[in-house]
């Protein structure tokens, strides 16, 4: 169990448990755990086992449940107290959450009987079976996650060194092909097309919005490699990263893989860094979009 993470995360939880109301401000959460805002979402997820909209949401689910068994107002203001449109608003939530009706929870006789049917119920399940059922800020025992995923976290150090790169910005996974073309045709020309290909991201796109989210396209060339064009030169600092590799066959898998990174990484209780975090491609099939990739987060050592 990540013990550092889990203290960091702490502040955050209670600041949500009391203002689960208030609009969700991620930069703000990033800073109460003193963690980089690039870093905060994944790494609450891999603690918690929800985002912090979802968090939010369970919450607010949980005492609207309460409020209606509680008390004799309507459907309609709870759910208006809750941040839900319509009552009708307020009984899907219910029925995606909990697979029950408001009216079910109102019927409840006592208190157990309410504790049973939503720990029967469709999210009390989930929450049992993510280990979340007694507490729902329990941190992922180790072994789950190694048992939810096959990757192998290594630690690599990377020396320093010279990238060239084009700048994406844009949502994530979009626009790519022209940039890496226009890379590629400048590095075919100076014969440097067989360096190692990195993408860099540097924003969280749960915080910045998608349209100005930027992705450097890059290959680490020699020093002293003069750039030109929409070829911009900028420093590698290298260092060590947790790195997990992995071939992508599918566009989905990308996010998937960065999510199993950072939950090893918390699990093994290493520190992050704010030094960027790369794709390094080892190789690419254009003609199936299928590539052998390692995901590199950097981390203190």
């Amino acid at each position: 169990m990540s013990t550092r993470y889990h203290q960091r995360l702490i502040p955050v939880i209670r600041h949500l448990e009391k203002n689960y109301m208030s609009p969700l401000n991620l930069q703000e959460l990033a800073t109460i755990a003193n963690l980089s805002a690039f870093h905060f979402h994944r790494v609450f997820s891999a603690v918690t086992g929800e985002t912090p909209k979802e968090m939010i949401r369970r919450l607010r689910l949980e005492n609207a449940a309460l409020d209606l068994y509680c008390t004799n107002r309507s459907v309609t203001e709870v759910a208006l107290d809750y941040g839900f449109s319509s009552s009708q608003s307020l009984a899907k939530a219910f029925r995606q959450y909990y697979a029950l009706t408001p009216s079910a929870i109102r019927d409840c006789q006592n208190y157990e009987q309410l504790k049973a049917i939503l720990q029967n119920s469709k999210i009390g399940h989930t929450l049992r079976k993510s280990g979340h059922a007694d507490s729902p800020v329990a941190l992922h025992n180790a072994d789950e996650t190694s048992q939810r995923s096959h990757l192998i976290m290594e630690t690599c150090h990377f020396e320093p060194g010279k990238l060239a790169y084009i700048r994406v910005t844009g949502p994530y996974g979009e626009g790519y092909d022209v940039a890496t073309n226009q890379l590629y045709q400048w590095a075919g020309a100076k014969g440097l097309q067989e360096c190692t290909c990195i993408f860099i991201y540097h924003d969280n796109p749960e915080i910045t919005p998608a349209e100005k989210c930027r992705t450097d396209v890059c290959l680490m060339v020699p020093e002293g490699t003069d750039v030109s064009g929409p070829v911009e030169l900028q420093d590698f600092p290298g260092g060590s990263y947790a790195v997990v590799r992995e071939t992508i066959t599918d566009q989905s898998q990308y996010g998937q893989v960065w999510q199993s990174l950072v939950d090893q990484v918390v699990n093994s209780q290493m520190e992050m860094d704010d030094r960027p975090c790369f794709e390094l491609y080892h190789s690419y099939d254009k003609q199936n979009n299928h590539a052998d990739v390692s995901f590199c987060n950097a981390v203190k050592v």
